[in-house]
């Protein structure tokens, strides 16, 4: 063979070779489903986040499954059918350990993503050893106010205590015939709020921090020893909205926006919706006031509770394609420039600990009721501390509280049997 013949076959092969890596390189596509979109980010997830994913990794097309359901139930009937979503919101408890103990949500410890997270919040989604989700922000009780409507009532500030608070609802509901307050009676966390709020300014100082929640997994916790937390409950109930045992979220951003009712009480995770809701209804945003929960006594100091919000986790899948695409998808999510995107849909407190100061938009309320925040005594949401059963009993139990149906001696009596027949031991 002739040296130019041997240069050329050469060649040849080379350019063989090189089509080849490039075909071995180019990626199946893939469908990737997530359960993680909620509707007060829904723009953001269409607009920004899922076109932004897709240009970046073409043969990646993100589906967002579960908007608009309860995440809980519908986990639990995906997993039934052993057809989990790759990426999904987990919580405390429940189905989630389940899922866990079975090897079926996975391990983050090793993720990038994971190095960016405050060790307290990994703490918080930690079960046997296992990190299983990574907190989407820091979550509050709060109330707004629609300060147009307690002008109309004569209050020219926020309440600042218990007794204030039912004072200007019954001022709201005598001088402008507008309802007084509502609740996101739907969900499991918010509708916890107002008696878990009232429980602990009521017996906090009493017990001390850390205890309450030490009780109610022990089912030690004795509720009826403080008759003013039933008292207080039937001072609420009448003030509380017709309808708002059944409202949603969404629900709840919509009263607000038809300027039918004066305050709600919600999580500071839906803060953009119901501030810009509250601006919907008077014409200015200012007219907008996120507090902390003044369901203290006087000249006391505001407990209030907190906890990391829903989490976001990965489960197992056996398709390598998928896997890849699950991993390289969860990684991107939690990297500022693109978690902004829910951060700032939602005006919530960051936290991403990467996150600087340019990536985080809060509107002007959030401000004001994140410096709140540091003069208050914090508690874990109650939701966190007992085992399912007792959570959706609960939740039944306060709903018929604010529907009429039961007075607050009752709802007591019905919440302590729960607590002391089924508490959840860690």
């Amino acid at each position: 063979m002739t040296m130019r013949r041997l240069l050329a076959v050469c060649c040849m092969l080379a350019l063989l070779a090189s089509f080849g890596l490039g075909l071995a390189e180019e990626k199946k596509p893939v469908t990737l489903q997530v359960s993680i979109v909620e509707t007060d980010w829904l723009d953001a997830w269409e607009d920004g986040m899922k076109p932004a994913f897709e240009a970046e990794y073409p043969w990646i097309t993100l589906e967002a499954v579960s908007l608009g359901e309860e995440k809980r139930i519908f986990h639990a009937t995906r997993a039934a059918a052993n057809d989990l979503p790759p990426v999904l919101q987990t919580d405390v408890g429940g189905i989630y350990y389940e899922l866990i103990d079975a090897g079926r949500i996975l391990d983050l410890s090793g993720y990038e993503a994971a190095a960016s997270i405050p060790q307290s919040y990994k703490d918080a989604y930690t079960y046997n050893g296992v990190l299983f989700g990574l907190t989407q922000g820091a979550a509050f009780d709060a109330l707004y106010l629609n300060m147009a409507i307690l002008k109309e009532a004569g209050w020219e500030a926020a309440p600042a205590n218990w007794d204030e608070f039912i004072q200007c609802c019954k001022d709201v509901m005598e001088k402008t015939g507008k309802a007084a307050v509502t609740v996101a009676g739907a969900k499991s966390t918010t509708i916890w709020m107002p008696f878990e709020t009232i429980l602990l300014n009521v017996a906090g100082e009493t017990l001390g921090a850390g205890v309450y929640e030490e009780q109610i997994r022990k089912g030690t916790l004795d509720v009826s020893a403080f008759p003013a937390v039933a008292e207080r409950l039937d001072q609420l109930a009448p003030y509380m909205m017709t309808g708002s045992s059944q409202n949603t979220e969404d629900d709840v951003t919509a009263v607000m926006a038809e300027g039918t009712c004066a305050m709600a009480i919600a999580g500071n995770w839906t803060a953009n919706n119901i501030t810009n809701a509250i601006a919907t209804a008077t014409g200015d945003i200012a007219n907008a006031l996120m507090i902390v929960p003044p369901f203290n006594d006087p000249g006391k100091k505001v407990w209030l509770a907190a906890t990391p919000e829903s989490a976001i986790g990965v489960s197992k899948v056996d398709d390598p394609g998928l896997a890849e695409a699950r991993d390289i998808f969860f990684e991107w999510l939690y990297r500022p420039e693109n978690f902004k995107w829910i951060q700032n849909a939602r005006g919530t407190l960051p936290v991403l600990a990467n996150m600087t100061a340019d990536q985080v938009v809060l509107p002007d309320a959030v401000k004001v009721f994140s410096a709140a925040t540091q003069d208050a005594t914090t508690f874990s949401m109650s939701f966190n501390n007992v085992t399912e059963t007792v959570n959706l009993d609960i939740q039944t139990a306060l709903a018929d509280l604010f529907s009429g149906n039961a007075t607050g001696a009752q709802t007591v009596e019905r919440i302590q049997a729960l607590y002391s027949a089924d508490p959840l031991i860690k």
